[in-house]
C-alpha cells in the first residue's frame, strides 16, 4: 500500500496514461498520482479507464481523469466525459486534453471552445476542470478561469522524473509535462512524466465537488500576496521558479508588496536552476559508457571539474554493465 504523507520534497511526480499502457500495474511504478484518458470526442471510451482509476485509488495515490477533445460540440462532448467517468467525480481531478491532431476548432476557436466545455462540466459536476495545453498555445487559452496543465518537451531523449525540467519558472502551471519518453521502474515502456506545483491538500481541493452548486471564485495560490507569517527566501524561490510571481518587473514588484527582498529572491533562485543544471548519475553514466568522458585520470578529473563524484558514476556504470 503507497504511503498517503505529502512528499517531503515540496512537490509531487507523477504520469498521465491512456490505453497504450493497457499493461502499466500501478502498484509497481513510482508516482505519487496518475491522471487516465477517459474518452475522446463522442465516440471514444478508454476500456481501461476504470482499471486504472481503480488501481490508483487502492493503492492511495492522487487520481485524474482526462477528455480528449476532438473539436465538436462542446456541450455534447462534456456530457460524454461526465457521462464516462462519473464513478470516479469528486475523487479525481478532471482535465480537458486540448490539441491539435482530431481537433479541427485547434488554433480557431480555442478561448471559446474550452471555456464552454469547462463550464459545462463545472456547472454539472461541481468540479472546476484544468485545461492541458502545449506551451506555444498557452496564452489562447489564459485568462478563463482554468487553471493550466502544460507541456513542453526540451527534446525526446529518454528520462526519468526531473526536479527541476527546462524551462521551469518562465511561465505558471499548476502541473508541467515535460516528456513523453520517461521511463519508470516497474514499466517497460515510455510513460508522460509530470511535475505536481500543488500539494496534496490542493489536489484533493481541485477533484473535491463545490457544495450548494456554487461555483467559488478560486483565487488560488498565486495571487503573490504574502501569508502572516512570512515564508524562507528559499520557499519564495521555490515559488518563483514554479512561476508563482510572475517575470520581469511584474515580479519585483509583487515581491517587494510582499516584503521580500527581491535580490535576495533572484539570487537564491539562480542559484537553485545552476545545481539543478547538473545531470543524474544515470545519465553521466550512460555517457560514461558511450565514451564521451574519455578513460582513466583522464575521465576522473573531467567528472571532477564537472561536479560529479567519478566513484558513484563508476559504480553505477559497472551497475549497467552487469559488472
Amino acid at each position: 500500500m503507497a504511503s498517503n504523507k505529502v512528499p517531503l520534497k515540496g512537490y509531487m511526480d507523477g504520469i498521465d496514461i491512456s490505453a497504450w499502457q493497457d499493461t502499466i500495474d500501478i502498484t509497481k511504478v513510482p508516482c505519487d498520482f496518475v491522471i487516465v484518458k477517459a474518452t475522446e470526442g463522442t465516440d471514444y471510451k478508454n476500456r481501461f479507464f476504470a482499471k486504472h482509476c481503480d488501481q490508483v485509488i487502492k493503492v492511495g495515490k492522487l487520481l485524474g481523469a482526462f477528455h480528449y477533445a476532438n473539436g465538436g460540440d462542446p456541450h455534447s462532448e462534456a456530457e460524454y466525459f461526465i457521462a464516462y467517468s462519473k464513478k470516479y467525480v469528486g475523487k479525481a481531478i478532471l482535465v480537458l486534453d486540448w490539441e491539435g491532431q482530431n481537433n479541427p476548432q485547434f488554433g480557431r476557436s480555442d478561448r471559446a471552445w474550452c471555456k464552454e466545455w469547462c463550464d459545462h462540466v463545472y456547472r454539472k459536476t461541481g468540479v472546476k476542470p484544468l485545461i492541458y495545453i502545449q506551451k506555444s498555445a498557452m496564452d489562447n487559452v489564459k485568462g478563463l478561469g482554468y487553471r493550466l496543465w502544460v507541456a513542453q518537451y526540451p527534446d525526446y531523449e529518454r528520462t526519468g522524473y526531473q526536479e527541476h525540467p527546462w524551462n521551469e519558472g518562465q511561465y505558471e502551471c499548476d502541473i508541467r509535462q515535460y516528456t513523453s519518453v520517461g521511463r519508470l521502474p516497474g514499466y517497460d515502456g515510455n510513460l508522460d512524466l509530470n511535475k505536481s506545483y500543488i500539494d496534496k491538500t490542493t489536489w484533493k481541493k481541485y477533484a473535491a465537488k463545490k457544495t450548494g452548486g456554487s461555483q467559488e471564485k478560486d483565487t488560488g495560490s498565486n495571487s503573490g500576496k504574502s501569508n502572516n507569517k512570512k515564508k524562507s527566501i528559499e520557499v519564495i524561490a521555490k515559488e518563483v521558479i514554479a512561476g508563482k510571481w510572475g517575470n520581469g518587473d511584474d515580479r519585483k514588484s509583487r515581491l517587494k508588496k510582499a516584503g521580500y527582498d527581491y535580490n535576495k529572491v533572484q539570487a537564491k533562485v539562480n542559484a537553485v536552476v545552476k545545481a539543478s543544471q547538473k545531470k543524474s548519475i544515470d545519465v553521466i553514466a550512460r555517457e560514461v559508457i558511450a565514451g564521451d568522458w574519455g578513460n582513466g585520470d583522464d575521465r576522473k578529473n573531467r567528472l571532477k571539474k564537472a561536479g560529479y563524484d567519478h566513484v558513484k558514476v563508476q559504480n553505477k556504470v559497472n551497475e549497467m554493465l552487469g559488472r
